[in-house]
């Protein structure tokens, strides 16, 4: 998740307002958050859902922290909160409370607070002082019962970790710069040709010659005055070239491989470029235009395709429903009925948003045609049928602030070399960081030792060398020649042969790179507080979690018994109020209703005539029932009939709807009564696990020693 959404808040945030909520935020005693009812992995998933919630409130600065460079002073880093800067590892840090002989500071106190204060109503310390004890020791009776041993909870914690690990591990500075980038390149479309030379997977250096020599010398025939387009006919091992003549279209940002992209995106229009070296091999590139971007567009389409008529069929089936939308036919109801595109048929059409070079061009060019929404193409022909365009909406390209997020993501999450640029950056900080020291006579070793079955793909470790020289330091961490000897052997697979010290020096910066990222990941609660106030909250909030749906939320589902005796013991704080129960008659017409009326009136005065006595008689002999008839019991607010007619035995009213008319008939007024269990299950159930929780919270207060030093607190009111 972009800046917030690429890491799972810390569950204790959940646990902060998961317990505030259920405090300040009653509503005659009713929690606002509880999983009360269901299995444990739905209340599990609707637990994590609410932290996803809490995440995107969170603020810049915990974020900011995934700068491995910004904010560090003496191995700590500033958090803030309400306003206040403090320091996460202050040395004149005070205890506030010891629970079960475990101590509590001020500053992780302060630090819980003060985010809570930004997630719901703010609370005093001293209120907030209670939840915050609960909470130890729910998270106390956690670890006695040794949930955070279990593996389940150990595997589960490190797949958080590695979520909340994703924003520390990665170069900030980097990253902007190829936020920016992207941003300004989106605001102009490129219209480009190419001639592809490919190389095939496992080439070699020398492939690599020869295909770059081929480049140039293909490159210098154009240059010579030859047709680009010609020369690409016959030339190019991209497919299409035969019938584009190498001509790409117009595309943007994102779309194009990142070598390729900066190629065009740095040369003007008309230029042939220097071959390009992308993924797939060299390309002689020539920049045809460059255009201001036309932004996205949204719009819907009819399509008649030739996967179902023929040419002629298609184009007569276009047009006979162009004529029918002249006519004044919804273009939705003709796509669901006629469309070819059976992905969109059902959306009445709807294309997802695009922009340049996104779909085929003639589509595309009759898309941007139209001006306003609403507005209808003539029929369009593509490779794929015949198609009706209708516009639905045109939006430019949004403001750098509205569109970080979405770039970011893409950055990221680049398959190409945008990614990896930021990984090569963030080595190249971590080797200052961490003081990397390589030995080069120890690497320069693996020339000899590493020989040509590695490309065979079963070179082994050799046992004639003894591989215990340093390779390269981290601080005071060694690394072995042993250990990347064993990388080499791992990664070994078929390919074409290379020169064996390109070979060790390529693998080696894989190795390198790799050890240095992991090491960076296992130490981030070194090397930073925020870090690790992030993991341990995660962990309490889990252990929360677990303890709590076995001591609450299971016995909920599970202690049938007690909930029934739970509601027998309160049963006088669910009540009924004062019902009606009657019976609502429907009409059509004002005459059959003035007769409904007057039955109705009369099924009161003899035993043994109910609402069929009165239904009966008037729908004799109709082909379709003229009166119908639904009685039940009803509060208040449940039914603005019942809500308006006067409540007393025998009243009778008809009101006038419009196309229909309602008869009310009032039976008898129900007096206050308790709600049965299956009436009321819901609050019940939530009541009972307020009571659950009540008394568990009680026996814990009873079994673990809490001190609190009320200086201290009353300091920290003093300064917040």
């Amino acid at each position: 998740m972009v800046a917030c959404r690429q890491v799972i808040c810390t569950i204790n945030n959940n646990y902060s307002l998961m317990e505030n909520l259920s405090i300040i935020s009653k509503n005659k005693g009713k929690s606002f958050f509880r999983p009360a009812v269901g299995s444990a992995e739905t209340k599990k998933r609707a637990f994590i859902e609410l932290i996803v919630i809490i995440m995107l409130m969170i603020p810049a600065p915990l974020l900011s922290a995934g700068n491995p460079q910004a904010g560090v002073v003496n191995g700590s880093q500033p958090g803030t909160t309400g306003g206040r800067q403090f320091s996460v590892t202050d040395k004149s840090e005070r205890v506030l409370m010891v629970i079960d002989n475990r101590e509590i500071t001020d500053n992780e106190f302060i630090r819980l607070w003060q985010k809570n204060n930004k997630l719901t109503e703010p609370q005093p310390a001293e209120e907030y002082l209670d939840l915050f004890i609960n909470f130890h020791l729910k998270v106390s009776h956690a670890r006695e019962e040794g949930i955070h041993l279990e593996e389940s909870f150990k595997e589960e914690l490190r797949g958080y970790r590695k979520q909340l690990a994703r924003p520390y591990m990665i170069d900030p500075e980097k990253e902007e710069e190829l936020v920016k980038e992207a941003w300004e390149r989106w605001k102009y479309d490129v219209n480009a040709s190419h001639i592809l030379i490919r190389l095939n997977p496992g080439y070699s250096p020398e492939d690599t010659l020869m295909a770059y020599e081929k480049a140039m010398e293909i490159r210098e025939r154009i240059e010579a005055g030859e047709s680009f387009e010609r020369v690409a006919r016959a030339t190019s091992d991209d497919p299409s070239a035969k019938t584009n003549s190498g001509n790409l279209g117009y595309f943007t940002v994102f779309q194009m491989v990142y070598p390729f992209e900066n190629a065009v995106y740095n040369a003007e229009p008309g230029e042939l470029c220097m071959p390009v070296r992308t993924p797939f091999g060299y390309h002689i590139v020539r920049v045809n235009d460059i255009r201001e971007s036309q932004g996205e567009i949204l719009v819907s389409h009819i399509m008649a395709g030739f996967n179902e008529y023929q040419e002629n069929e298609a184009r007569k089936k276009i047009n006979e429903i162009y004529e029918r939308l002249r006519e004044g036919y919804q273009f939705g109801e003709l796509a669901r009925e006629h469309s070819s595109d059976m992905n969109t048929a059902q959306q009445g059409g709807r294309l997802p948003w695009f922009g340049a070079g996104r779909l085929i061009p003639e589509f595309e060019a009759a898309a941007f045609s139209l001006d306003t929404p609403g507005e209808i193409s003539e029929p369009v022909r593509t490779p794929y049928g015949w198609h009706i365009i209708r516009l639905e909406e045109k939006r430019d390209i949004p403001p750098l602030e509205e569109a970080r997020n979405e770039l970011v993501e893409k950055v990221r999450n680049s398959p190409d070399a945008r990614s990896r640029l930021l990984r090569e950056s963030l080595v190249d900080k971590l080797k200052d960081i961490w003081d990397y020291s390589l030995n080069n006579e120890a690497l320069e070793e693996f020339y000899h030792i590493v020989d040509d079955r590695v490309f065979d793909g079963n070179w082994q470790v050799p046992a004639s060398y003894s591989l215990d020289r340093v390779l390269f330091t981290v601080k005071d961490r060694r690394v072995t020649q042993r250990e990347f000897a064993e990388f080499i052997s791992r990664n070994a697979y078929k390919r074409k042969p290379w020169p064996i010290d390109d070979y060790v020096l390529s693998l080696f910066d894989d190795f390198s790179g790799r050890w240095l990222l992991s090491h960076e990941e296992e130490n981030l609660e070194q090397r930073y507080p925020e870090f690790r106030f992030l993991m341990q909250e995660y962990k309490d909030g889990m252990l929360l979690f677990e303890i709590t749906d076995r001591e609450v939320w299971q016995r909920t589902v599970t202690d049938s018994a007690g909930l029934a005796a739970f509601h027998n013991e309160n049963r006088y704080e669910y009540m009924w109020d004062h019902r009606v129960s009657a019976t609502i008659f429907t009409a059509s017409d004002s005459r059959t209703a003035r007769r409904v009326a007057r039955r109705a009136s009369r099924s009161l005065r003899f035993a043994g005539r109910d609402d069929n006595w009165v239904t009966d008689r008037l729908n004799r002999g109709e082909e379709e029932p003229v009166v119908t008839a639904e009685r039940g019991i009803f509060s208040r607010g449940d039914n603005e009939l019942t809500d308006n007619v006067n409540w007393e035995p025998g009243a009778v009213e008809t009101i006038d709807q419009g196309d229909v008319y309602k008869t009310v008939l009032v039976h008898e007024i129900i007096e206050p009564e308790p709600k049965m269990l299956e009436e009321a299950r819901g609050t019940i159930t939530a009541d009972f696990q307020d009571h659950l929780e009540k008394k568990w919270v009680e026996k814990l207060r009873e079994k673990y020693n809490v001190t609190v030093h009320r200086d201290v607190l009353s300091d920290i009111t003093g300064r917040y």
